[in-house]
């Protein structure tokens, strides 16, 4: 006769004895996307514009203008007397000299209190303060020249500061040219204007009228919890979809993922920054639109 295998061990074979295989998932966040250097353009003066050169969207290289301008009439007084003075070292060259002309007849007291002494018709207690003295004044004299030469380098380096703003070579005491120009401190693409940036408006020293963008590649931040952030790897891929483009998806390359959480608080979740870098050769993808980022390899 047969072995007969109770009905009940058979269904809790079939629903127990076999477990199935852990499925793999997409995670699914939204960021947006964001430029992966961006720098504004400062203003070194207080000015009005004369002209503005670029628009938004334009592509730009460094050190080309952005925009021309002249300084407001207080600046421009003040960097005309800068230039003019120069660096102001006549006085301490001055005391140099008069220091010179002390040191030598120091010296020359020295000496004569130097042949006294050895002849026992002198002090050795006034010719150790005379000794005392040359050393003063040659220390004195060093300071003073180590002051002098950094005085005149910092100024030399002015005048090439102020030759990249006028775009010419800048010499001391010469009468400064009208129009100078902003230029851009990155290779790039402009991304915005000041609202009120025309020609005529006044511009504050240490104003940013233009910023500056380079767009290929973008990058992609998304918030990633902590129960799924061990998923993902440095350098994994990722598809970015871009709704305003009609759903267009791209390829995305896992940069960097914080170690340290947004929230240290013990009563929220964690989440970490994940970073994305996309290409973006034909400049489809501005800073700002929304992302929907899906990594794939996670484990349900």
């Amino acid at each position: 006769m047969p072995f007969a295998v109770p009905l009940c061990a058979v269904l809790f074979f079939l629903f127990v004895g076999v477990a199935p295989a852990a499925e793999s998932v997409s995670i699914v966040l939204t960021g947006k996307v964001m430029t992966t250097v961006t720098r504004s353009a400062l203003m070194p003066f207080n000015a009005v514009v004369d002209e503005v050169l670029v628009k938004p969207g334009d592509a730009v290289q460094e050190g080309v203008p952005l925009l021309r301008y002249h300084l407001q009439d207080a600046a421009g007084r003040a960097l005309q007397r800068e230039v003019t003075t120069g660096a102001g070292t006549e006085n301490l060259k001055g005391q140099v000299l008069d220091m010179e002309r002390q040191l030598a007849e120091t010296i020359a007291q020295r000496n004569k209190a130097r042949q006294l002494a050895a002849s026992g018709l002198g002090s050795q207690q006034a010719l150790g303060r005379l000794e005392d003295d040359v050393r003063s004044l040659q220390q004195r004299i060093e300071l003073l020249r180590r002051t002098i030469q950094k005085n005149e380098s910092n100024f030399v380096l002015r005048l090439k500061e102020l030759e990249s703003y006028y775009g010419e070579p800048i010499r001391e005491g010469q009468q400064l040219p009208l129009t100078l120009a902003l230029t851009s401190p990155i290779s790039g693409y402009v991304l915005s204007l000041e609202s009120t940036l025309n020609s005529g408006s006044e511009l504050a020293a240490g104003s940013a009228p233009v910023k500056v963008g380079q767009l290929n590649p973008v990058v992609i931040e998304v918030p990633v919890y902590e129960g799924e952030v061990s998923d993902i790897k440095a350098g994994d891929t990722a598809t970015v979809e871009i709704p305003s483009l009609s759903n267009k998806k791209f390829t995305a390359k896992i940069s960097e993922i914080s170690w340290v959480s947004n929230d240290m608080s013990v009563s929220n979740p964690s989440y970490y920054t994940v970073e994305l870098i996309v290409p973006n050769p034909e400049l489809e993808l501005k800073p700002g639109f929304k992302a929907v980022v899906y990594f794939k390899g996670a484990k349900q």
